[in-house]
């Protein structure tokens, strides 16, 4: 089957195959004008106009409107964005952390309270809650804890930290006020019925002629209405920008195309690099290879800025580097890199832009330190057992290491547990290469030289800091970096 496109779609529907609902999703700076295209199509092949609407307070209005416009005009095309009705609930904390930039509420609702309430109430519908039965305290409490505590996006600030107990108490009130102002306002947001009413619309269609055309960021793949419009073929995936494992971006290309057709200027890739190291965050820790959907806005901001410059000619890297500032993400494990290859100044250099690029300095230090004394346990505990067990040095090929010598650094130890168990067999080799190239008399020492930082960091020190950089260089000064290969005749442990 051909792959979906807006092209197809328009295809399809001129041949008679439409559909009453379309989804298109995906990063929704692509997704927004990829859906705007698809209801213009369809828009003018039906002698109508586009009405378009950004999240809506409530999808029962968008609903009725289309059905009781077929009273009189006998075409209506309508365009919704960024609703969250197919959001699932790990998406739903970062909804309560939107309606908190409406606090506080002070009288009747400006254009960010109303913002604000249609989020609170998309997230309400999301935990099968009902924004309009009993005291809006008792609403706001039904959500459960670590709804309050913070969103991917809110925690990814503040360096994986939540909201404290009282912080979230006070959110809670706030978010009630906000709930009262809503309905006062008239606000009644998504109820269960409103997903039953569009599954119904998908099952049955609406007026001849009228259509609802959706582009939305948040989207369950799983979701029974999004597979019976994937399975109707009305729905498009535009795909959205990831973090790859060696620090680079994945799906930047549907990005930089939509932004190059947009401002007819095209950029040289390794100015799409430097941008994107530039301007995009990953939406949580380690493990999530999401990015922060207002990085990606980020990022076509600074393009349209770039383009506006640039005139008739290219983006360039070079003027990336003079013109855009760097609040981009640093990937702790790229430190860790450096130092491993033994090189001092890319380790230094990084981790300044990790300080430089966090909201919260001291939470950063502190995370990037236990990070790096959890390094150095590594180390020295893989060179510990790896001698006791005469597993040789350098095996650089991580699927013959996991194969073969993984488990046996991980086993059972007759003197105590094991603080290498349960560690993942790619981490564990990056330590284990590392420690293979390391001075032994440096490894012996580390775990005071952990402690001697530690301390100078919590308050002996007035420059934590450089006591961190000092630990990395010593590091870093302490490997070998050409290693000796488990293939010749040595057989040296690390």
């Amino acid at each position: 089957m051909a792959k979906p496109s807006v092209d197809r779609l328009l295809q399809a529907a001129a041949e008679g195959d439409g559909s009453p609902v379309y989804l298109v999703s995906g990063d929704l700076v692509v997704a927004t004008p990829q859906a705007q295209k698809l209801a213009d199509g369809l828009a003018k092949a039906a002698g109508c106009d586009v009405e378009s609407r950004r999240r809506p307070g409530s999808l029962g209005d968008v609903f009725q409107n289309l059905k009781t416009f077929s009273l009189f005009a006998s075409a209506k095309i309508m365009l919704v964005v960024d609703t969250a009705i197919f959001a699932d609930r790990s998406s739903a904390a970062g909804l309560i952390d939107q309606a908190e930039n409406a606090l506080p509420v002070s009288g009747e609702l400006d254009t960010a309270g109303l913002e604000g309430a249609s989020r609170l109430l998309q997230a309400l519908r999301v935990f099968g809650l009902d924004a309009t039965a009993g005291e809006p305290a008792d609403v706001i409490s039904s959500l459960p804890k670590w709804a309050v505590e913070g969103g991917a996006a809110f925690r990814k600030k503040r360096s994986g930290r939540g909201r404290t107990a009282k912080q979230a108490t006070n959110l809670r009130d706030g978010l009630a006020g906000l709930l009262e102002a809503a309905r006062q306002a008239g606000l009644e947001g998504y109820a269960e019925g409103d997903l039953a009413e569009l599954g119904d619309i998908v099952a049955n269609g609406l007026p001849e002629g009228h259509v609802l055309v959706l582009a939305e960021h948040a989207v369950a793949k799983d979701h029974p209405v999004v597979v019976a419009l994937n399975q109707r073929g009305a729905f498009l995936d535009v795909g959205q920008v990831s973090a790859g494992r060696g620090g680079d971006w994945q799906g930047l290309k549907a990005l930089t195309d939509q932004l190059t057709a947009e401002t007819s200027v095209s950029i040289a890739s390794s100015a799409v690099s430097e941008l994107a190291r530039r301007t995009l965050r990953q939406e949580s820790g380690w493990q999530s290879r999401g990015v922060d959907s207002e990085s990606t806005a980020r990022f076509a901001g600074e393009f349209r800025k770039l383009a506006a410059q640039a005139g008739s000619g290219q983006i360039t890297r070079q003027m990336v580097v003079s013109s855009i500032e760097d609040r981009g993400e640093q990937d702790v494990w790229q430190i860790l890199d450096a130092i491993g290859k033994g090189s001092a100044r890319e380790a230094l250099e990084r981790y300044q832009r990790y300080l430089t690029s966090s909201g919260d300095l001291i939470s950063a230090r502190l995370s990037f330190f236990g990070l790096l004394a959890g390094f150095c346990r590594h180390l020295t505990a893989v060179a510990g057992v790896a001698r006791l067990r005469r597993i040789p040095a350098g095996v650089s090929n991580y699927n013959q290491f996991k194969t073969r010598w993984a488990a046996q650094l991980q086993g059972d130890l007759e003197i105590g547990k094991n603080p290498l168990a349960g560690l993942h067999p790619f981490r564990l080799h990056r330590a284990y290469m590392t420690a293979s190239q390391m001075d032994r008399d440096l490894l012996a020492r580390l775990p005071w030289l952990v402690l001697e930082t530690e301390l100078r960091i919590k308050g002996e020190s007035s420059e934590p800091d450089v006591a961190i950089a000092a630990l990395m260089t010593q590091l870093v000064t302490a490997i070998n970096v050409s290693p000796p290969r488990a293939d010749r005749r040595s057989r040296r442990s690390p």
